[in-house]
């Protein structure tokens, strides 16, 4: 069965929430709902059966079945049947010729071998042709105009239309299906809003919802006035529901795909600290907004899982990748293996060993910067923000042990191999010098600059302050800065956009503390460089990220795009399910193509609407054309949580909308 039970649950949620969303800026939300062949659809809802009642059959041709018809201004009945597309006479029915016969100056030119495929008629008598070369619109004689690829048209090879009355165009097409509204075009593909792609019909009913009959089932697509803050609660219902291991928050696997009431696999990633850590951030960022007790609770259990990654390691200062129990693996928990190994060049040593302070516990070696990016974040944001006295003393001591553990090792990250991790590394010698580290350079600055500011903050030891100064001042860090997303890096076929996030991540604390003018002037610089337009490179502000934005905004002063952000908020997908999304058949994209270090060398020319396509963390690849894994993954909202918290709390966004 296909049924989605995500819009009746949303929509008994704000009947019970009526009261305080009549106060509330409200915004449509797009829901799916779909339906098997056979299943039975809600009371009173059937695809309507056209009567074709101002259709003269017997002035057609004898045989001829009737597919479509519509009635122009003019009184003329335009029917298109198995025979191919008719126009009544005075004295019955003539052939109809694609496109005018004297064309005026300036009309655009009908491709003589265009396929007409349905028809109907606006109250105006305007006649819509549905086409296999996009959407023509007539006076029913001499004038048609194109609605096409270059119009925004997603997929011109259109085979049934509908145009709704609230002013709406739906079309349906081998593809999947599209809406107009008010000038923009939505496109609709994959499981996520359909049963299949091959959409046959298309209608509305009194209450505005559109419903889509496919070779596989109907679906049934419906804006839902909404909020984000209800948005936001909904998506901590799924987190806790679901995604919680032991306060450790991570995306799932479902057994069965689509399905999120059946068996779900928890799968111990590699990231386990960093996508905690941005929860525990997203939860102090709320509660530093709202002062609710439940987001409070929320990142204190995920904040002393965080703490736990460090404390029952066994090596004072490295927090593991991640830990499992002897419980959790005979559970099934996806992710451990015993055979793994380090992933550092040249080691062999397994990456998975026995904690030494907790019996029947493992703990997961070979930690990169990027979880201690995560780890640095989520410290600051709760320990200024939520943190009481007891727990500052806490994460004043983790954090102590973890930045005293890379200043003893020579900016390196020394795991339980007694080595360096592979991505653990901060040091001069390799990231200035080294050919195999340079590229490290730019990000890598930043992030200790940051451990060494944060660190500063939290424990009051100026040693950290004098640390971050001698890097700077004999090691050129803080110029290094300037170089991230320069030259190559800026190129779109060569940006990590993992790199990106954990940038991000890093600019937030080191620049919200900060206070020297002579620093800001050039991490300012370094942050405006990534986000600011320049020829020849592609930036991040053309992502419309709300993290992206109001990390901007926030630690530099500057305008951001908050339309935009608050954009891909309210397009999110209320379902989290990792659905499949495909865009690079589409008519009003284009696909860039360049060899690149990257692995993925074909990107839109543009980000499309997170409605249209897959991304479940700021790490991923919002240019990519096609992704998702058919709905055999859930996420967890974070990366949506933590843009939200933030927008909230800097006053980007009401917490009331």
């Amino acid at each position: 069965m296909l049924r989605n039970t995500f819009a009746p649950a949303l929509a008994g949620l704000l009947l019970a929430l009526a009261p305080g969303l009549a106060d509330a800026a409200t915004y449509p939300q797009l829901v799916a709902r779909k339906y098997a062949k056979g299943e039975a659809l809600p009371e009173g809802v059937a695809r309507p059966v056209p009567s074709f009642d101002e259709v003269d059959r017997s002035k057609l041709p004898e045989g001829v079945t009737v597919l479509a018809s519509a009635k122009a201004a003019n009184g003329r009945v335009w029917v298109l049947t198995d025979d191919g597309p008719f126009r009544s006479t005075a004295e019955g029915y003539e052939r109809l010729d694609v496109g005018p016969h004297h064309p005026e100056p300036g009309q655009g030119e009908v491709h003589w071998n265009t396929k007409l495929k349905t028809l109907v008629a606006d109250p105006l008598g305007q006649i819509w042709i549905g086409t296999d070369r996009g959407i023509f619109l007539s006076d029913g004689e001499q004038w048609w105009q194109k609605l096409g690829r270059h119009d925004g048209v997603p997929y011109e090879d259109v085979d049934c239309l509908h145009l709704a009355a609230n002013g709406d165009v739906w079309a349906g097409t081998p593809e999947g299906a599209w809406r107009l509204r008010d000038g923009v075009f939505r496109y609709f593909w994959g499981r996520r809003w359909l049963p299949d792609n091959a959409v046959e019909a298309v209608w509305t009913d009194d209450e505005g919802r559109a419903w889509l009959e496919t070779k596989t089932g109907v679906a049934c697509i419906e804006d839902v006035p909404t909020t984000l803050a209800d948005k936001a609660a909904h998506y901590e219902r799924i987190l806790r529901a679901r995604h919680d291991r032991r306060g450790y928050i991570a995306g799932i696997d479902l057994k069965t795909p689509g399905d999120v009431d059946g068996e779900v696999i928890f799968d111990v990633s590699d990231n386990d600290g960093l996508w905690t850590a941005m929860y525990v951030a997203a939860q102090a960022l709320r509660y530093g907004a709202t002062k609710d007790p439940a987001a409070r609770e929320a990142g204190r259990k995920s904040m002393n899982a965080l703490l736990d990654l460090e404390r029952l390691s066994g090596i004072p200062g490295f927090p593991a990748r991640a830990v499992v129990t002897d419980e959790e693996i005979a559970a099934g928990v996806q992710g451990y293996s015993t055979e793994a190994k380090v992933h550092a060049i040249g080691e062999t040593a397994k990456v998975w060993y026995r904690s030494p302070t907790t019996p029947g516990l493992w703990c997961k070696g070979d930690t990169s910067s990027d979880e201690l990016d995560g780890h640095y974040f989520a410290w600051y944001l709760y320990h200024d923000l939520v943190a009481d006295d007891a727990e500052k003393a806490e994460i004043a001591g983790v954090v102590r042990r973890v930045t005293d553990w890379i200043l003893k090792n020579d900016y390196t990250l020394v795991d339980h191999t007694g080595r360096k991790t592979r991505w653990g590394v901060w040091t001069p010698a390799l990231i200035n010098k080294h050919p195999l580290y340079y590229d490290l350079r730019a990000l890598n600055s930043i992030e200790i600059l940051m451990f060494l500011k944060v660190a500063e903050h939290i424990t009051g030891d100026a040693k950290y302050a004098e640390a971050a100064d001698k890097l700077i001042k004999d090691h050129h860090y803080l110029l290094n800065s300037l170089l991230m997303r320069r030259y190559d890096g800026g190129r779109w076929a060569d940006i990590n956009h993992s790199d990106d996030e954990l940038l991000y991540l890093s600019y937030y604390p080191l620049l919200m503390l900060e206070k020297d003018p002579a620093k800001r002037r050039i991490l300012t610089q370094s942050i405006a460089r990534t986000w600011e337009p320049i020829e020849g490179e592609q930036s991040i502000r053309a992502e419309r990220s709300p993290l992206y934005n109001f990390v901007y905004g926030a630690t530099t002063g500057r305008r951001c795009d908050v339309e935009d952000a608050r954009e891909t908020l309210q397009d999110w997908p209320w379902d989290l399910i990792a659905w499949t999304t495909k865009n690079a058949h589409r008519h009003d994209v284009r696909l860039k193509h360049e060899p690149g270090l990257r692995r993925i060398n074909v990107e839109l020319d543009r980000v499309l609407s997170p409605a249209e396509r897959t991304q479940a963390r700021w790490n991923a690849n919002p240019w990519r054309a096609d992704w998702g894994s058919d709905g055999r993954r859930e996420d967890d909202g974070v990366a949506w949580t933590l843009g939200y918290w933030l927008g909230v709390h800097h006053g980007y966004l009401s917490p009331d909308e």
